[in-house]
This record gives structure tokens, C-alpha cells and sequence, in this order.
């Protein structure tokens, strides 16, 4: 028995009934190795005997991988079809899973990093495969795959470090969490229905390179200014490639045929808006970790602010805000049911603001700062699933990959940005103590939440502009009644 696609191609009962269950898999699994490294960051150095400044390069090299991969493999999906790259990348993330547990030398660990990178491809490959072939509950699965990753970071952060303490072996730990990705990236290929690509389009190889180029020098520059400082040569320098490299882009897709990120579509599509959105609530999301992380570890009786917490602590925290995201990416299909997407995005973004508003007085009790967190992380994960959702609604089916691709990469930078910008306030506002120990005053803190409190304020008034769904005008989307593609089932 087969079951019928929205483009009229046929699926055998057995990929049909394993395809969502398998894209929830991936995101799962994908969320785990994700959260899994960051309790493990210290073994890790104590491990290859690396100082804790080198530490920042597994992230940081991570996050450029992501940034450059997610474009160029969703670019490709959109010619090639997104199944042969869902494959790709998941194929890569298992063997950078699997090179960062057994790598022998440091240099190792970190090329790893680099290979896992299109980990972040996952989600706008499996957007575009749900667009063609579940539209019409496409904006409910997006939902349960964005709350499935977040559930996926929480249990990856709580679980590594008692994983850890158990078998006592750093590279068996991190194997452990990439076992289960290589099993996935074996079975993607078999449980996940083709997709066919748009063979007339063009591969935009010059776009690809001068963007890759300009995230790089924009991203490095602005992790080199956390650390080298701002005025330092190599930040400027990074700096300076990145504005180029930005400029030289511009110039070159207005002169594509086929460009990387068609400016055309996201005008037709009224994609300008959401793609905003994400950019605003991913700073608040990927800025407040480090200020959460300080803020909580600070002593109330030292240092005149924070709850005082552990290590253990700081982490159970970090895995119930993780939780209370992901309940909140379940719940979002739900509220946008009763009072639509604009009111949903709004009242999400006036809470976290809320929650923002409340911290900068100051509460030390590690319960309440928790649940102020929790709050504010329940929001996010209503957003975050509520935008994706209108991203593909509105996005044409031949350009739905790369379209999603543009959305996550536009949450990346939008996370560089904020950690940049609160790497600077809190550099501007540590000072020495008589003993010569930099210590950070609580008004770093305060202008931190009061800043991302405004960025929420005016997201909630920009999501009351988004209007109502867009009915896909694209050849492929007719094949199937217009109206049902993109609906909530």
C-alpha cells in the first residue's frame, strides 16, 4: 500500500509511517551532542592539557561551521533535493560526533568541531522536506521537532557529566553520545522519503564563497574582540574582511541568476519580518547563557549579587530552562491555534521581557532566579517554534530550503552579535578589587536585561505586523489544494 505525497509522487507505507519519527530523532539526538560537550569542557582540557582560553575554540569553531554550512547545503537541497543532503549532513555530524570522542590530539578535536558544524542544517533541511511532503501539518511537526531539539540540549547537559563521573573515561563519554547519530545517519537514507530538486537551477558558487568569507571575517572578529580586544589588529582586520567580504556578496547576487538568498522571494513572500524576528529572539536567547552563568555562580555575600549556586547546580538550571523551552515549542502549535501567530509571538515576547525586567532586582534565591529563567525560556521556545512555522508557510516550495537555511543562519549571527555585545558591557563594567582580582559589577547585569528587555519590547510590537498566512503561488505547491498547504492539521 502506498500513501500519496503533495507533489503527487508515492511513498511505501514503511518510509511514510518512519519519516517524522525519524526527523524527531535526528533533532533529539542532534540537541543531545549539542548540549553534551559543554559540561565535558573542562575534562577536555584537563585531558589534552590545554589552557581554559583554548576551550573557546570548540565552540567558536562550531558555531563558523554552522554559520557557512547551513546556506551552502541548504542552497544545494533546493537543486538537489533535500533528502540526498538531509543524508549529507547528518553523515557529517555523526563523523565529527565521532572524531571529537576518538580524536588523539587537540587540533583533532577541533577539526572535528568544524566537521559537525552542519548539525545546525538539520532543521531547515527537514523544514523543506516536511513542505513537500506533509504540508498540510508541516507548522505542528516544526513545533515538535523545535521542542524535541531543546529537550534534546537539556538532556544532553544534564545527562553528560554523570555519564562522566560513571564510566570515568572522556572518550568513551563522548562516544556514547555519538553512537546513537551514526546509527541515524545510517538509517536517514532509508526511512526518509526523495524530494526532487529544481535541476534549472544554478549553483551559486560566487555568492557561497564571498558569504562564507564574510561570516568568517564577522564572526572571528567579533569573537577575537571578546578576547584580543576591540581595537586590536586582528579584530579589526577580521572586521574589515567580513564588511568586504558583505559588500563584494551584495554585489554578486544582485548579478545572480540564481542567487544564494533570492531578496526577490523574501519581498514576494513577506518573509522580511520573520526573518527579523528570529534574528531579535535568538540574541536574547544565545546572549543571556554567559550572564545566567555568572549571575548564578556569583556569591551574594562576596560579590553583593547572585544566588551562590554549584557547578551541579548552575547545570540542573540550565536543564530546566532547556526543559521549560522545550514545553513551550510544544505548546506553541496549541496557542497559535486559539489566538494566531502575531498575538502568540507578542504575548511570548512581553513575558521573557517581563522576566528580564524582574531580574534586575536583584533576587538571590536560586529557586525564584530559576523560575524567572524558566519563565523567560518557556517564551522562547513558543517563539521559536511559532516562527519556523511561518517561515515555510510562506516560503515557495522550489526555494523552501534555502529560505530556512537563510532563517537559521540569521539566528546564528543574531547569537554572535549579542554574545559580542555582552562580552562588551560586562568587559566595561569589571573592575579590579583592592587585591588586583577583576570583579564584575552588578550593573553589568542590569544594562544586559534592560537591553535585551528593549529587543523583546520591539519584537512583541514587530510580530503584531505579520498578518495573516500566506497561500503558496509556487507551481509545485498547486499540485495539491492551495489552500491546505501550510495549514495546521
Amino acid at each position: 500500500m502506498t500513501t500519496p505525497t503533495s507533489a503527487g509522487t508515492r511513498l511505501s507505507r514503511g518510509p511514510a509511517i518512519l519519516f517524522i519519527p525519524t526527523l524527531i530523532a535526528l533533532e533529539l539526538f542532534g540537541g543531545l551532542i549539542q548540549g553534551w560537550i559543554t559540561p565535558l569542557l573542562g575534562e577536555i582540557g584537563t585531558h589534552y592539557a590545554v589552557p581554559d582560553g583554548a576551550l573557546s575554540w570548540i565552540l567558536t569553531v562550531g558555531l563558523l561551521s554552522s554559520a557557512v554550512s547551513v546556506p551552502f547545503m541548504t542552497m544545494l537541497a533546493d537543486r538537489f533535493g533535500a533528502r540526498r543532503l538531509l543524508v549529507v549532513a547528518a553523515a557529517l555530524t555523526a563523523a565529527g560526533s565521532a572524531l571529537i570522542a576518538l580524536a588523539p590530539t587537540f587540533p583533532l578535536l577541533i577539526l572535528g568541531a568544524v566537521v559537525q558544524g552542519p548539525v545546525a542544517a538539520l532543521l531547515p533541511l527537514e523544514m523543506a522536506l516536511l513542505k513537500h511532503h506533509r504540508p498540510a501539518s508541516a507548522n505542528r511537526v516544526v513545533g515538535m521537532l523545535v521542542g524535541t531539539l531543546t529537550l534534546g540540549v537539556a538532556i544532553g547537559s544534564l545527562t553528560a557529566g554523570f555519564v562522566m563521573e560513571a564510566v570515568g573515561s572522556l572518550v568513551v563519554t563522548q562516544f556514547i553520545g555519538a553512537v546513537p547519530l551514526i546509527l541515524l545517519a545510517i538509517a536517514v537514507g532509508f526511512t526518509v522519503p526523495s524530494t526532487p530538486g529544481d535541476s534549472t537551477r544554478t549553483t551559486d558558487w560566487a555568492g557561497a564563497t564571498t558569504f562564507a568569507i564574510a561570516l568568517v571575517g564577522v564572526m572571528y572578529g567579533l569573537s577575537s574582540g571578546t578576547s584580543e580586544g576591540w581595537g586590536a589588529p586582528v579584530t579589526i582586520g577580521c572586521l574589515a574582511v567580513g564588511a568586504v567580504g558583505l559588500i563584494v556578496f551584495c554585489v554578486v547576487e544582485a548579478r545572480a541568476a540564481n542567487p544564494l538568498f533570492d531578496v526577490r522571494v523574501l519581498r514576494s513572500a513577506r518573509l522580511g519580518v520573520p526573518l527579523v524576528l528570529g534574528v531579535l529572539v535568538a540574541m536574547t536567547m544565545f546572549g543571556s547563557q554567559t550572564p545566567t552563568v555568572l549571575y548564578l555562580s556569583a556569591d551574594p555575600a562576596v560579590d553583593g549579587y547572585g544566588t551562590g549556586a554549584t557547578v551541579a547546580v548552575v547545570g540542573i538550571v540550565f536543564a530546566l530552562t532547556a526543559l521549560c523551552s522545550s514545553a513551550g515549542a510544544f505548546l506553541s502549535p496549541l496557542v497559535v491555534r486559539r489566538i494566531g501567530v502575531p498575538a502568540t509571538i507578542s504575548a511570548s515576547c512581553v513575558v521573557m521581557a517581563a522576566g528580564m525586567v524582574v531580574l534586575i532586582t536583584a533576587p538571590t534565591n536560586v529557586v525564584v532566579v530559576a523560575a524567572l529563567f524558566g519563565v523567560t525560556s518557556l517564551g522562547t521556545g513558543v517563539v521559536l517554534a511559532a516562527l519556523p512555522a511561518v517561515v515555510i508557510d510562506r516560503a515557495p516550495e522550489e526555494a523552501s530550503a534555502s529560505v530556512s537555511g537563510l532563517y537559521n543562519t540569521g539566528r546564528t549571527l543574531g547569537g554572535s552579535l549579542a554574545g559580542a555585545l555582552v562580552a562588551a558591557i560586562i568587559t566595561a563594567f569589571t573592575h579590579p578589587t583592592s587585591e588586583g582580582v577583576p570583579t564584575t559589577t552588578f550593573a553589568a547585569f542590569q544594562v544586559v536585561w534592560i537591553v535585551f528587555a528593549a529587543i523583546l519590547v520591539i519584537a512583541a510590537a514587530l510580530a503584531l505586523t505579520l498578518g495573516g498566512r500566506r497561500t503558496p503561488r509556487s507551481a509545485a505547491a498547486t499540485a495539491d489544494n492551495p489552500a491546505t498547504i501550510g495549514a495546521a492539521s
